[in-house]
């Protein structure tokens, strides 16, 4: 018979983020309605991987780059020093970002409200690589 761990670690292959939340909210991984402000208050200075969408933005690729780099300015602002797959992929010439590059090196994963971030196959790829190495997610709220 599986535990609850290693269920937990099973993570679907399309995003569903209420399974998500279910399995790693109870443990203090995954955290929703997080505050940019309050986020880095309790991480000033640490390495932050920003997971935003990459394929399938309206407006492509470059669009999707110049989210992850705003994101990367409000991050950098608060304090946390943050790494966007995203932005990396786009400056690189790269067709898909490789968040495990990224989360090597992460203390912690930030999702801001980027439109599409719910249905991208990038951000919950990069959320499940973070949790099952056991670094907390943020999903903000709303903006900086």
């Amino acid at each position: 018979m599986r535990d609850l761990a290693e269920i937990a670690a099973d993570f679907p292959a399309e995003p569903d983020w209420l399974w998500l939340g279910w399995f790693w909210k109870p443990v203090g991984q995954l955290r929703r309605r997080a505050g940019l402000a309050e986020v880095a208050a309790e991480a000033r200075g640490k390495l932050a991987c920003v997971a935003t969408p990459f394929a399938n933005v309206c407006g492509g690729p470059g669009l999707a780059s110049d989210a992850a780099m705003i994101w990367m300015d409000r991050a950098a602002a608060a304090g946390l020093l943050p790494l966007a797959p995203a932005y990396l992929a786009f400056e690189a010439g790269r067709d898909a970002p490789e968040p495990e590059k990224v989360l090597r090196y992460s203390d912690l994963v930030i999702v801001p409200p980027v439109p599409g971030w719910q249905r991208s196959a990038c951000v919950w790829r990069t959320v499940c690589l973070a949790l099952r190495d056991h670094k907390p997610v943020y999903l903000l709220d709303g903006g900086a």
